[in-house]
């Protein structure tokens, strides 16, 4: 394994990130993404997730904004695939045979769950708060500013952030829920060892932080952020130029497709942010919010949860994640057969 001066930050190349799933981790790094879990019986089991990105789809994914839009959405659709596989395992209560094709037991299930998921979040996180706004700065106004605007979105925003908030702290009442953070945690943990160059990567983990500047967190909390301002002068000029007030339906309906230039530009200020975190206190602002959020959803890991995400790291960079760790050799053909940190 390469080692990086504990003192300075990893090249961008070696830098990681991922997701918390059922029991395990998913990682993607700059070689490919992996997931690994934690089986009820106890092993390691991981595997390479193989789907084509869109990063890889044109060089135009690959620019600035519209590379933070490839990057959330090919998140999403990896992050799914790891978490019904993490699933799968945990409902069997066996590790899945090696020729499993690793897909759902039911595709429509899955769609119908997903287009659920999707539907109700955006009555609740977009919708209602849109709603709400509107019916407390208008009502009892005659006619419609174009001022007026950037206080429904600034309401609704608040709005949305008291809703997330509220539904963090619920579900992290639930045992497996507080499980999942402490794999987040670890995630984070890992990252943090792995882009300083410490070694024994799993054992240097344990001690690191479970909060990490560039989590998923820190970005859905800058998009939010972000959608007040973006939305704020839209919908002015909206009503600047056809001189009439749209409904909290008919505003989301034309929000909804602008939202991935709104993810395309907080990514660009996080990653901005990252690369100028230790010299600039504008950096160390934009993520401040984020790591504050990150104490809910994170917890710190043992060496239990390491583990698995060290696995994943490994065999998301094409490495011997060691004996311990059970491969699927029809998503993993050939790692090389290099000498291996302990883990």
């Amino acid at each position: 394994m390469k080692d990086f001066p504990a003192t300075e930050n990893a090249p961008e190349e070696s830098k990681a990130g991922g997701q918390a799933v059922i029991e395990g981790v998913m990682m993607r790094s700059p070689v490919s993404t992996a997931v690994a879990v934690r089986t009820p019986e106890g092993s390691i089991i991981a595997r390479k997730l193989e789907m084509k990105e869109l990063k890889d789809c044109g060089t135009i994914w690959k620019k600035p904004v519209f590379r933070g839009a490839a990057t959330l959405i090919d998140t999403l659709r990896l992050g799914i695939a790891a978490l019904n596989w993490s699933a799968e395992i945990a409902e069997d209560h066996s590790a899945p045979d090696k020729k499993s094709s690793g897909k759902g037991k039911s595709g429509a299930a899955t769609f119908l769950t997903t287009a659920f998921a999707f539907t109700l979040a955006i009555l609740l996180f977009a919708w209602l708060p849109l709603q709400c706004s509107k019916w407390i700065l208008e009502s009892g106004s005659s006619s419609v500013q174009t001022g007026q605007q950037f206080g429904i979105h600034i309401l609704a925003g608040l709005f949305r952030i008291i809703a997330f908030l509220l539904y963090l702290g619920a579900i992290s009442f639930m045992p497996e829920i507080r499980r999942l953070f402490r794999y987040h945690g670890a995630e984070h943990q890992t990252i943090h060892a792995w882009e300083k160059g410490l070694s024994p990567l799993a054992e240097m983990a344990v001690d690191q932080s479970p909060l990490h500047q560039r989590c998923g967190t820190s970005f859905l909390l800058l998009v939010m952020l972000g959608t007040v301002i973006f939305y704020g002068i839209f919908d002015s000029l909206v009503i600047l130029l056809t001189g009439s007030n749209p409904s909290a339906l008919i505003r989301i309906l034309y929000h909804l497709p602008l939202i991935p230039l709104v993810m395309g530009l907080s990514y660009e200020l996080l990653k901005l942010a990252d690369k100028h975190l230790e010299t600039s206190a504008i950096a160390k602002a934009v993520t401040a919010p984020g790591l504050l959020l990150q104490k809910l959803t994170t917890r710190k890991a043992g060496i239990q949860e390491i583990e698995v995400a060290v696995a994943s790291l490994f065999v998301s960079l094409g490495r011997n994640p060691g004996p311990d760790v059970e491969i699927l050799t029809r998503d993993v053909e050939h790692l090389p057969e290099e000498e291996h940190e302990d883990i």
